[in-house]
């Protein structure tokens, strides 16, 4: 898949926004794919993600955490993740 226009600064927001929907609900890759190609406007490639999401996570503004009933790795924001949201 070809990179969308989307500056990596802007998709990393994104995310960020996507997982403070719900705080206190993790999401799965698949639907954090889905909202912020919704939040977009489409084009967002799963690897572009995934290297969003990894910046967020070394920056401590998200956690993942492993579901125990589905084995599915879920995602979460941060107290770090939605202070940096509100600036």
């Amino acid at each position: 898949m070809e990179k969308s226009s989307i500056p990596a600064g802007i998709l990393r927001i994104k995310i960020r926004e996507a997982l403070n929907m719900a705080p206190g609900y993790g999401k799965s890759e698949a639907m954090l794919l889905q909202i912020v190609n919704q939040l977009t406007g489409g084009g967002i490639g799963l690897q572009e993600l995934r290297d969003a999401r990894e910046w967020n996570h070394e920056q401590g503004y998200i956690r993942s955490e492993e579901d125990s009933d589905t084995d599915e790795i879920l995602w979460y924001i941060t107290a770090s993740g939605i202070a940096k949201q509100k600036l």
